[in-house]
């Protein structure tokens, strides 16, 4: 069986999605205590570490794979008034950790390396960021392809674009992974009794959420909470709370919770990547 290991875990999206594609998850690196006892109990079979920079072929065992969703904060345009002007991109205390993604590529030389950030890292910086990154995985000797996936076109209830960078150490990736094997409005959603495409109002972003915060499923659409049936009346929180059982706010586990969620890599994006790397025997 294949095995991969898990740059910026989160709770495990890459490596549930890897996992119901035939790997096996060997080891696991996040930072977060929280995440980390997310992954505790979801892939008990894995090892973990919780600081990237202390990791390295003295103490990650070798594997087929290494996925990671190396840190957007100085990357992203999530936030009213950020622009690609304020952001320093791999510069950036958070993002540059990806220089360490590339010191463990060298150290334990995977066949595959997959990649995942926000789509803004194709602009930070007059594209220079992603020229950067590029350049890098070629230095280490890999060479591959990249692509933007939507989530919506999944089965999942959620607009959610993010780049997937794929590479293989010396070995083109499958070049499917550029093709569909159907157009994407084709492919059901999570459920079959949701009707497709799904409107507006059914996106999972009309939540109680706060708005553009880290735990918001989907960015760039107005919270509010309406009263069923009746589109032209605002309910009240605390009759909601009373009438529908909704929470009046987030006590710390929701929090902490819903801020994970938010974060995690899709994982039925993740396994559509690894069948394709499977595919390659």
């Amino acid at each position: 069986m294949p095995t991969i290991g898990s740059l910026f875990a989160a709770i495990g999206g890459f490596d549930l999605g890897f996992e119901n594609a035939g790997f096996s998850t060997a080891w696991q690196v996040e930072l977060n205590p929280v995440n980390r006892a997310v992954l505790a109990d979801r892939f008990p079979h894995a090892q973990r570490f919780d600081d990237v920079r202390e990791c390295g072929a003295h103490n990650l065992t070798p594997v087929d794979g290494v996925t990671g969703g190396f840190p957007c904060q100085d990357i992203s345009l999530a936030g009213a008034r950020s622009t690609n002007k304020d952001k320093r991109g791999l510069r950036g205390e958070r993002s540059g950790l990806f220089w360490e993604v590339i010191r463990i590529l060298k150290e334990i030389q995977p066949r595959w390396v997959v990649l995942e950030n926000v789509v803004n890292l194709l602009a930070v910086n007059d594209s220079e960021d992603f020229e950067t990154v590029i350049r890098a995985l070629a230095d280490c000797g890999y060479v591959g392809l990249w692509r933007v996936l939507n989530a919506q076109y999944f089965g999942v209830p959620q607009q959610r674009r993010r780049l997937f960078l794929v590479a293989g150490r010396g070995q083109m990736p499958p070049m499917d992974l550029l093709a569909d094997a159907a157009p994407v409005d084709a492919i059901s959603p999570a459920s079959s009794a949701t009707p497709w495409p799904v409107p507006a109002d059914a996106w999972a972003a009309n939540t109680l959420l706060a708005n553009k915060a880290g735990s918001q499923i989907a960015l760039g659409c107005t919270t509010f909470v309406s009263e069923p049936n009746r589109w032209d009346q605002m309910v009240k929180r605390q009759r909601a709370s009373e009438t529908d059982g909704l929470c009046l706010g987030l006590d710390a586990a929701n929090l902490a919770e819903a801020f994970s969620a938010g974060n995690a890599v899709v994982p039925q994006v993740a396994e559509w990547i690894a069948r394709k790397l499977m595919s390659a025997g």
